[in-house]
């Protein structure tokens, strides 16, 4: 068997739409929606990415697109945040209550982490797509840290 050696999808840059708008069609027909296209904006967004999950990021991006757009085009409001590159600030972390003798920051990050997790899951009345935006993480990742902290 002879490998096939394709470029990195950042390489193909003009490959982007054709393969964004394949799943697109793959998953209106999958959910049953009607989405006829996907915003200029939408698409500068798509198209600046660096993809380092190549074609199966784009497909998880689109899946996750389709599902959450509720207008007839994707909108950037519908990516990830990572691709809209609109990422929220985080609040400066205090470090001047650092105890002299130390303490266990892996398990004190732990703890924030969870956190944020149980108030996001609040605030989203326990929706994982709605607590992942409000997180500016994917849909698996928060149902990976919502069973990892036991918080259903």
């Amino acid at each position: 068997m002879i490998p096939i050696s394709l470029p990195p999808l950042r390489e193909r840059r003009e490959d982007i739409s054709l393969i964004a708008e394949h799943f697109l069609a793959k998953y209106n027909e999958q959910m049953g929606k009607d989405i006829v296209g996907i915003s200029h904006e939408a698409m500068e967004r798509l198209q600046q990415h660096e993809w380092p999950g190549n074609i199966r990021e784009l497909e998880n991006v689109m899946e996750r697109a389709v599902a959450l757009e509720p207008t007839p085009s994707i909108l950037p409001d519908s990516l990830p945040t990572s691709i809209r590159g609109d990422a929220p600030r985080v609040p400066a972390a205090n470090v001047d209550g650092l105890p002299e003798s130390g303490f266990d920051l892996e398990a004190h990050v732990k703890e924030i982490e969870r956190g944020y997790i149980a108030e996001a899951l609040k605030r989203a009345g326990g929706n994982l797509t709605k607590a992942g935006r409000l997180l500016g993480l994917e849909f698996r990742q928060v149902r990976y840290l919502v069973k990892k902290y036991n918080l259903r």
